[in-house]
């Protein structure tokens, strides 16, 4: 029995894993389910210090995120990403209702605005896998089920920006 301690799950035993690990955390004022996915019953110790390494700069990696989805709005050649997220829900409840909802005024910049509105609601870790964390960004679960996704390799690296149900 090889028990290792987590960040924000505590001790696990690497030779006796569950599939997955659900806690709630509170990073950068903001309420996010964190979820803790293994694909096999046990993990080499190399590969839980790399997890370890992660979750100790989650915040960071957060941050990052944050930065990516900025970018990836900014990015008139994303075709998918941030932008088509609020297009999309713009063209289904219509851009007046849609700013209502959001409380997006008139006065202050509009892009800045919805991009302040994107929060995130859950990380999901994948130690082992190339997409290693998935941050899902919402304007509000309670008005859509369609997430901004940021994934991003085992060093925090982006790997994709997407949308997705």
């Amino acid at each position: 029995m090889a028990q290792f301690t987590l960040p924000y799950f505590g001790s696990i035993d690497s030779n006796a894993l569950e599939s997955n690990y659900d806690t709630e955390v509170r990073l950068a004022g903001q309420d996010i389910r964190l979820n803790l996915n293994f694909p096999a019953k046990s993990m080499e110790l190399s590969s839980l210090s790399i997890l370890n390494k992660y979750l100790g700069n989650l915040e960071e990696h957060l941050a990052k995120t944050k930065e990516y989805i900025r970018d990836n709005y900014h990015d008139e050649d994303a075709a998918d990403g941030v932008r088509f997220y609020f297009e999309f829900h713009k063209d289904e409840f219509g851009e007046e209702v849609f700013n209502n909802q959001l409380g997006i005024n008139n006065v202050d910049d509009p892009d800045e605005q919805l991009l302040s509105k994107l929060n995130p609601v859950r990380i999901g870790l994948y130690p082992g896998h190339l997409d290693f964390a998935i941050f899902d960004y919402t304007v509000g679960e309670e008005l859509t089920n369609y997430m901004a996704v940021v994934k991003t390799d085992e060093d925090g690296d982006l790997a994709n920006v997407s949308v997705e149900s």
